[in-house]
């Protein structure tokens, strides 16, 4: 498939613009909205003269960019960025479902970032949290969730920031390090050792069960290395000073990679269980976690029959709060809190 191209968008683009709200709407909403209430929506916001009029507006602006995405010679996808009442602001982002997973929306954010880094360290958009495919495109993309949103077709409010907050690595303990992982086959070799573990992956996840070979692995590899990328944190390797390289990992992530709590995990090889490596290993992921970021509240979270856990979480002062939903389970919550 030819890649796409990005520009701004022309007054001419705004017939073929609308197209694509159109089949785009159609496809994402229909068991959302009834097709009368899209097709009022698409009427009132969607008029060929008014998108054109914007495309022309946004022209040459540093604080509006009204982008589209072309394969071929033919818009795909376009996006719309402003800033309004609540402050830098995407607005529209929408792809002809034709071209979905085709790397339109991709495109779309990489050239917008790169004419706004700089200008604005972060924006908001608003989504509908029943709308599953772009929900999940927006949580790898490294959005969070921040509050409800302002419309009815869109009643959650996510955030992109772009310059986030980092913690200095490495992190060290009396007994360990707390560094990068790094996409090599050392660190390859020992994470499956980890993730590829029945027993220690037992509480783990959703399903708790070990991750199927080293291409799983290196999945969930990459994966951590890029949420480091995005949020400024993730799960860093543990090494031990002195000793093996990556026995374990800790650190921090938005819970279910979008928060809007941010949780504080860590894994453990199986033969260094026992020696109070995960303590060690939380005590410091909360002191950057508070200290270096600023967080006021992390939570930790734990199957309830996983005691072990929860006694380590103990252990560094966090505090039983009940129970959450996440990860498609009902799971133990601690919390710690920012003195």
């Amino acid at each position: 498939m030819t890649p796409v191209a990005v520009r701004d968008a022309r007054p001419e683009d705004a017939p073929r613009i609308a197209a694509v709200a159109r089949a785009s709407w159609a496809d994402t909403y229909r068991d959302i909205f009834e097709p009368s209430y899209i097709e009022d929506f698409l009427d009132r916001n969607y008029r060929v003269d008014e998108l054109a009029r914007a495309a022309d507006r946004a022209a040459g602006r540093d604080d509006a960019h009204f982008l589209v995405a072309e394969r071929d010679g033919e818009v795909v996808a376009y996006a719309q960025f402003g800033v309004g009442s609540r402050g830098p602001e995407l607005s529209r982002i929408y792809a002809d479902p034709e071209h979905y997973g085709a790397g339109a929306g991709n495109a779309l954010l990489e050239a917008l970032h790169e004419r706004i880094r700089g200008r604005f360290d972060s924006y908001v958009l608003d989504v509908h949290s029943r709308n599953a495919r772009g929900r999940a495109f927006y949580d790898r993309q490294g959005f969070i969730i921040v509050g409800g949103g302002a419309t009815p077709e869109c009643d959650l409010t996510l955030e992109r920031r772009l310059s986030p907050s980092r913690v200095a690595l490495p992190i060290r303990t009396d007994r360990l390090e707390l560094r990068a992982l790094r996409d090599d086959r050392r660190d390859l070799d020992a994470l499956h050792q980890i993730y590829g573990d029945a027993e220690t992956m037992q509480f783990v996840g959703t399903s708790g069960r070990p991750l199927a070979d080293r291409e799983a692995t290196q999945r969930m590899l990459r994966h951590l290395i890029r949420d480091g990328e995005l949020h400024g944190f993730t799960l860093w390797a543990v090494d031990e000073i002195g000793g093996d390289s990556l026995v374990g990992i800790a650190g921090l992530a938005w819970v279910e990679g979008h928060g809007p709590d941010v949780e504080a995990a860590y894994l453990f090889r199986r033969d260094r269980w026992g020696r109070g490596y995960a303590t060690e290993a939380l005590r410091s992921v909360l002191e950057a976690g508070h200290g270096e970021l600023g967080l006021g509240r992390i939570v930790a979270l734990a199957y309830p029959e996983n005691e072990a856990s929860q006694r380590v979480m103990a252990k560094v002062g966090m505090r039983p709060d009940g129970t959450q939903q996440a990860y498609g389970r009902e799971l133990v919550r601690h919390t710690s809190q920012r003195d």
